[in-house]
């Protein structure tokens, strides 16, 4: 019998183990923090961390720098201070968003990375030497920039409130925003007031920067923005050129009850044609005069809805007028219900007015206008008719010089019971 030897190698498979990372780094994030408040746009800081490791053979601490163009290079505002454990970078580093690169590694081969957050912010609005009230020489105003004053008045911007101009903040001159108390702030950083504005006049100045706030509150109330500040002030006219110095023309157009006529064309013809309208109150200003010439003072002449008001009341009025029974005693009246245009009260104009009514006439014939306007300090002659002489439809002044008031009537053709609607 062959008896033999047999051997059973068995071979065992060591598992791999990499021994856990040695190294440890700690840090408390900075994050968002504010330049000093008024001082600098710089901020000096210490960011700490601390690094450990079991094996310290060959230990190295670096870090490396990485700004808005997210290279990692060399700080250029600060280094590496301190030794093991405890580490910082130190530096004054301007208003922006960085990140410290920390790279820890030894002998063995152990590293460990990791990333420092910092934001620097400018969280206050440039700092102002404030005047609260403001005295302003008044001055002759061009307003159209166009060799005529206007008006007489005062100009002033939002800077002219801070007592040392012009000066800066961190992200170079501010900008201004002067408003009506209690108004939203806007782009419009300067004023003209005219003389008869009402003084002391009361704003506020605002003051923004160029900065991004993330934690600031916008005064539309979102958050997120430019630092600004606000301050109440006071503005007084003193001095300079008297306000009656120039001459300036107003006055309104209104009918004899008192009706409102605004968007209505004004002209005062001399040197040179001047035109406005009349605003919502009805009333308008005309400057720009030159001395020693005569202006003619004029409303453009309206056409359209001559049926506007006119209906069989007027026909009654009018009717009872002509027949002596209930005359009519307002001169403007009178001047309506003459609707031909003849200089008289007849029983034409009581034809043409219902023909208006019924729709069968589209305008007064003689070339009558929808509506007429005689200056308001016109003298009727005495007596019942305000056509002999003929009444004006205009207003001359001569050489004119500080304010003059020019008012007018406006008259509703056919309209004798005044229940025009204004257009």
């Amino acid at each position: 019998m062959l008896w033999g030897v047999f051997c059973l190698l068995i071979l065992f498979s060591a598992p791999s183990f990499t021994p856990p990372n040695a190294i440890t780094i700690d840090f408390e994030p900075i994050g968002r923090i504010c330049t000093p408040a008024n001082e600098s746009c710089d901020l000096t800081i210490q960011y700490s961390f601390v690094a450990q490791s079991a094996d310290t053979l060959g230990w190295s601490v670096t870090y490396r720098f990485v700004g808005a163009e997210g290279i990692p290079m060399i700080d250029p505002f600060g280094t590496l201070e301190g030794e093991y454990p405890n580490y910082a970078v130190s530096g004054t580093y301007p208003i922006g968003d960085y990140t410290f690169l920390v790279e820890v590694s030894n002998a063995a081969g152990e590293e460990m990375q990791v990333e420092l957050p910092l934001e620097v912010i400018d969280c206050f609005a440039p700092n102002m030497t404030w005047v609260d009230t403001l005295y302003v020489a008044r001055e002759p105003i061009d307003q159209d920039v166009n060799g005529r004053p206007d008006y007489v008045g005062i100009r002033f911007h939002a800077a002219d409130f801070s007592s040392t101009p012009p000066f800066e903040g961190c992200f170079g001159n501010p900008h201004f925003s002067i408003v009506e108390l209690g108004a939203q702030p806007n782009e419009i950083d300067s004023v003209t007031m005219v003389c008869w504005d009402s003084f002391p006049a009361h704003f506020q100045v605002w003051t923004w920067d160029e900065a991004y706030n993330p934690s600031a509150l916008q005064p539309d109330s979102s958050v997120g923005g430019p630092n600004y500040t606000k301050r109440d002030v006071v503005v007084i006219p003193q001095g300079g050129t008297p306000c009656d110095s120039l001459p300036i023309v107003s006055g309104q157009v209104r009918t004899e009850n008192g009706k409102i006529f605004s968007g209505l064309g004004i002209n005062a013809e001399g040197d040179v044609q001047l035109h406005t309208t009349t605003d919502e109150a009805g009333e308008y200003l005309l400057t720009e005069f030159a001395p020693e010439v005569t202006y003619r003072f004029t409303v453009d002449t309206m056409m359209a809805n001559p049926a506007n008001g006119v209906s069989i009341l007027d026909v009654t009025l009018l009717a009872r007028h002509i027949l002596n029974i209930n005359p009519i005693s307002s001169p403007y009246k009178i001047i309506a219900g003459d609707v031909n245009n003849s200089g008289s009260l007849t029983t034409l104009d009581i034809v043409l007015i219902r023909l208006m009514i019924i729709g069968e006439l589209e305008a007064f014939p003689g070339g009558t206008p929808s509506w007429r306007f005689v200056p308001s300090d016109y003298t009727f002659p005495p007596g019942t008719t305000p056509f002999d002489p003929p009444f004006r439809e205009y207003r001359l002044l001569n050489d004119l010089s500080g304010f003059n008031q020019v008012d007018f009537v406006a008259i509703k053709m056919g309209d004798i019971n005044c229940s025009a609607v204004m257009p």
